[in-house]
């Protein structure tokens, strides 16, 4: 019953996912460097936003503003985890998780550097949002001509998810 479980939890890599075409890592999250002004303006934030959960008696809004900043002390002081990202001919292995081509429906990368270097990755249900990898110093014309042979390119998104984009303004990504 255990093994079930954790099948269902983790879904197994297949022993033979062709040959690997390319593989890199990158950092679970960016570790940036925030100032004292960052924190002050955060906890002044944070303060008002605990403030009216209170006042409005919103127990579920005062929990996520306490997790969110755990969340951020914790990533400020925990060195991130390389994830690794696996091409191969029949699928993309991310971190332990495999998504053969089939699931996809196709992916486009959106290269700007030195900040903004993608791989968006586009699954065929609509209930998946679709998957941001960062690409750091991988060349994106290797992995766009590897990637050309399985699924199709959108050639329509050609500007970062507005969540990358906001989340890296802020600082908090």
């Amino acid at each position: 019953m255990k093994t079930f479980l954790k099948a269902l939890v983790s879904p197994q890599i297949p022993e033979n996912i062709g040959s690997v075409l390319i593989e890199w890592t990158f950092p679970e999250y960016i570790q940036r460097k925030r100032g004292k002004t960052w924190y002050l303006v955060v906890g002044v934030l944070v303060g008002l936003a605990l403030l009216y959960a209170i006042w409005t008696m919103n127990i579920l809004f005062a929990v996520i503003l306490v997790l969110g900043v755990f969340i951020i002390v914790f990533q400020t002081y925990q060195p991130a985890r390389q994830v690794p990202v696996v091409i191969g001919e029949d699928g993309v292995i991310l971190d332990k998780t495999y998504y053969p081509y089939k699931v996809l429906k196709s992916f486009w990368i959106i290269y700007e550097p030195p900040d903004v270097k993608y791989l968006y990755l586009n699954f065929k249900t609509s209930v998946r949002n679709n998957m941001p990898i960062p690409l750091n110093d991988v060349n994106p014309i290797k992995v766009r001509e590897m990637l050309l042979n399985y699924i199709t390119e959108n050639y329509e998104k050609d500007v970062e998810d507005f969540n990358e984009t906001f989340s890296r303004m802020i600082n908090i990504h």
